[in-house]
């Protein structure tokens, strides 16, 4: 199901997909995350920033898994990769043809972002197909769906959202907390996790800063960093997918909840 960057021996393993338009045609990479394994879970299947942050990982060097829901059907639930030639006009496929069109290795899945087992099966399964992840970052925010049972903890829980009107403050950050914990088996050593919030949700209050920085905290003897960037209303996508590359590029903080402004991207 992996897509071979083009010009590679092989092609395509899975056929000619339909990609999406490059969203950072302006984006100046530099090979900051050259070597790395990353998943983005949610947002490649929505509207908002979820694409170009798969594209400026791709363009720094990542390998790229995209989970989210995808118009698979007919088949039992449960997360899985999804076969090229299956859903070629889908949008997680479209993203995943960007991702490898840009010179990436691309692994597009099937998930309920909101399924604690699916999101933990899209960790699973693209650490069994590019070795390892050392960066994860939860798109909580393109995700923006309700849940509506009793599901708790796991990766599901970092991207569930309540419509804003009626969100807890800080549930941005809090639920993710169980995300990073159920994704702690599949991580490498010195491995990166980025919680991306909504545009214009707050940053969560002092209990839920308190808890991302003691669980940043217990993840430090394995050099693995936590960080949750929260955009404004007027950040850009672009400006966003910049500053979630500096988080992964190590730029020395963990623990931290911090907005775009406060990560510049290094040129």
């Amino acid at each position: 199901m992996t897509a071979r960057p083009p010009g590679r021996t092989g092609g395509d393993r899975g056929g000619a997909t339909a990609r999406a338009r490059d969203p950072l045609p302006g984006y100046t990479a530099r090979g900051a995350l050259r070597g790395r394994r990353a998943l983005v879970l949610g947002g490649p299947a929505g509207r908002g920033s979820g694409r170009a942050v798969a594209a400026a990982l791709a363009k720094e060097g990542a390998a790229v898994g995209l989970a989210d829901t995808t118009g698979l059907a007919g088949s039992a639930p449960g997360a899985r990769p999804v076969p090229r030639r299956r859903l070629g006009d889908d949008p997680v496929l479209q993203a995943a043809g960007l991702v490898s069109s840009l010179g990436a290795w691309s692994l597009p899945i099937h998930c309920d972002p909101a399924s604690e087992s699916d999101g933990r099966a899209a960790v699973a399964y693209t650490a069994l197909e590019f070795g390892a992840v050392d960066l994860l970052v939860v798109h909580g925010a393109a995700v923006g769906a309700a849940r509506g049972d009793d599901r708790t903890g796991g990766l599901g829980a970092a991207v569930a959202a309540a419509p804003p009107a009626h969100r807890p403050r800080g549930s941005g950050i809090t639920p993710a907390l169980g995300a990073v914990r159920g994704a702690r088996p599949f991580l490498g050593d010195g491995a990166a996790a980025v919680v991306l919030g909504e545009h214009g949700a707050p940053g969560g209050g002092p209990q839920a800063r308190a808890a991302l920085r003691s669980l940043a905290g217990s993840l430090s003897g394995r050099r693995m960093r936590l960080n949750c960037l929260i955009p404004h209303a007027a950040d850009t996508d672009a400006a966003v997918a910049a500053a979630v590359v500096e988080l992964a590029a190590d730029d020395g903080r963990t623990g931290e909840v911090v907005g775009v402004a406060q990560v510049p991207h290094l040129q």
